[in-house]
């Protein structure tokens, strides 16, 4: 699997929490070994991920940079025509753009007007029911999960792609920059503009160079303007653009409402309907990189308001004649599916190793982002998913290793509930072996009402020792008496103790066999120095006397 270019993921944020992947519409994103990503071959680049994570873990790839090279030399811009409904001021942003380097400024729904023409024209020629391509979203949902339905794609470039080859055909390959409300347009845009930014991109640029909008003068866009094609990024805007809403038609908006209708879609019926699909709410106007606490209606009022202002203040304004330009706008769509087709068994097998040996078992409560725990088990043999994701698993799991550690602890664990005992586990079982079921609550209710002490307790004839830890279990279900066996403990300390005392009494009797000896040497010592010092006195006289006769 093959991480997007386009939706970057912050791996240090990511909590896992999976909001992302249950708000995913399409389950492209992967979970496996503490690391999160999108996968490119799944994604639609419909930015609900980015706009849904509450820990800033996914983000879209900044070009604020790449703009940055631009400026100050000439290039060329088109502007969406939602940019009217999102900023305050978008008339003086323009005038920015001009002091960047712009030297010329163009509305994306020039290009709209070539696009709606081509649409009437294949509509008026068709036989079957025609979706809509002027969203990439749309233009990635069909074509990587719905490649059966590329043959109802009106198969036509996006406004933006046919704004990019007209403004080749006026200025040739001079550097072009595009302004839009939308994350999938960097990468259908890659190979015809030389950057893409979203309107948050351009405000985060403004706001980076501490450029005042208030300090410049509103600026009209260029010449030729678009004739009803402002209204592209708004609800039914391109039947409003095609001056034709006598058209069998139906407008779809949502990913979620598009994929349920494209999952139900009858081919079998060869009604002639064009379906007019906006993957945003509202359309563009309500692009997921547009101002999120800004409501539809005002965004709708505020692109009418400048839309009026600009049809007011052009002195003799010059139209777009598509006579006048030559280029092809046909687009091939292709099957980009990656759908990897799994056997019943291997899915049942993933759901037995997750403990769903049976359709009571399958939850499918969407906790870990899918929908159903069989999609989960394809993500988890397509190495999308763990099963650990699943927390009714993960909750049985943990459960099931907590029993496990209850049954096989060497201490004792009894739960008893007024006269009835609940649970005994088996070093409690082995300990209390033929003991009537009243003489152990007894003895637990001695223990629960006296917790603080070291007990003694007589057990078939052999007394025990016992620490004690007692406590209520919550709502009422029942007394826990744990008991941690502490006789070896106890009868080792009394051995130390014992053998303390005699090792006491053997030196104090080394001692004094010591003292008795320091006694008896000293006095053999006193009465050899005396009957010393009695021979030299006598030797000492004896000595003066023949002194005295010489």
């Amino acid at each position: 699997m093959k991480e997007s270019l386009y939706i970057i993921s912050n791996r240090a944020n990511c909590k896992y929490c999976y909001k992302c992947l249950r708000n995913c519409p399409v389950k492209a994103i992967s979970f496996q070994n503490d690391v999160s990503f999108v996968i490119e071959d799944e994604c639609i680049l419909c930015g609900t991920c980015v706009n849904v994570c509450p820990q800033n873990a996914k983000n879209y790839r900044d070009d604020i940079t790449k703009f940055e090279s631009l400026i100050n030399k000439p290039f060329i811009v088109s502007i969406a025509p939602s940019f009217y409904g999102n900023e305050d001021a978008p008339l003086k942003i323009l005038s920015i753009l001009k002091s960047l380097g712009a030297v010329y400024i163009s509305e994306t729904a020039v290009g709209a007007e070539f696009v709606t023409e081509e649409y009437i024209r294949i509509y008026e020629n068709s036989n079957h029911s025609l979706i809509t391509t002027s969203c990439p979203v749309i233009v990635n949902l069909i074509e990587k999960h719905y490649p059966h339905l590329i043959p109802y794609m009106m198969p036509i470039v996006s406004p933006a792609i046919a704004h990019s080859q007209f403004l080749n055909q006026l200025f040739g390959d001079l550097p072009k920059l595009f302004v839009g409300p939308c994350i999938a347009k960097k990468e259908e845009l890659e190979n015809y503009y030389d950057v893409v930014l979203t309107f948050e991109e351009l405000e985060k640029f403004i706001k980076k160079r501490e450029i005042i909008v208030d300090d410049y003068k509103e600026r009209l866009p260029d010449f030729p303007y678009p004739k009803r094609t402002r209204f592209y990024p708004t609800s039914g805007g391109i039947l409003f653009s095609a001056q034709q809403n006598t058209y069998n038609h139906l407008i779809l908006e949502g990913v979620n409402n598009i994929i349920d209708f494209l999952e139900h879609f009858n081919e079998n019926i060869n009604e002639k309907v064009i379906i007019e699909m906006s993957a945003c709410h509202g359309g563009c106007l309500n692009g997921p990189a547009t101002d999120r606490n800004v409501n539809i209606l005002e965004k709708r009022f505020k692109l009418n308001s400048v839309i009026k202002q600009i049809n007011n203040t052009s002195i003799q304004p010059k139209y777009i004649d598509l006579k006048e330009y030559n280029f092809s706008l046909k687009k091939q769509f292709i099957n980009k599916s990656k759908k990897v087709e799994i056997s019943k068994e291997k899915i049942e097998n993933i759901l037995k190793s997750m403990g769903k040996d049976s359709p009571e078992k399958e939850l499918n409560c969407s906790g870990c982002g899918y929908d159903t725990c069989v999609e989960k088990a394809k993500a988890v043999y397509l190495g999308k998913a763990e099963k650990d994701m699943c927390f009714a698993y993960l909750i049985e799991k943990v459960s099931s290793v907590s029993n496990k550690v209850v049954d096989e602890s060497p201490n004792g664990i009894l739960i008893f509930k007024d006269n009835d005992l609940l649970y005994i586990n088996e070093s409690a079982k082995k300990l209390f072996v033929n003991y009537e079921k009243e003489r152990l609550i007894e003895i637990c209710e001695r223990i629960f009402n006296d917790p603080n002490r070291i007990h003694e307790i007589y057990i078939n004839g052999k007394k025990f020792y016992f620490y004690p830890k007692a406590f209520s279990l919550p709502e009422d279900s029942g007394n826990v008496i744990l008991l941690v066996d502490i006789t070896e403990l106890i009868i080792q300390k009394e051995r130390m103790n014992e053998l303390k005392s005699k090792t006491i009494e053997k030196i104090e009797e080394v001692l004094n066999n010591q003292m008795k000896l320091a006694q008896d040497i000293a006095s053999i010592l006193g009465e050899s120095i005396a009957e010393t010092k009695a021979h030299f006195l006598e030797f000492k006289k004896y000595m003066g006397e023949e002194n005295a006769d010489v």
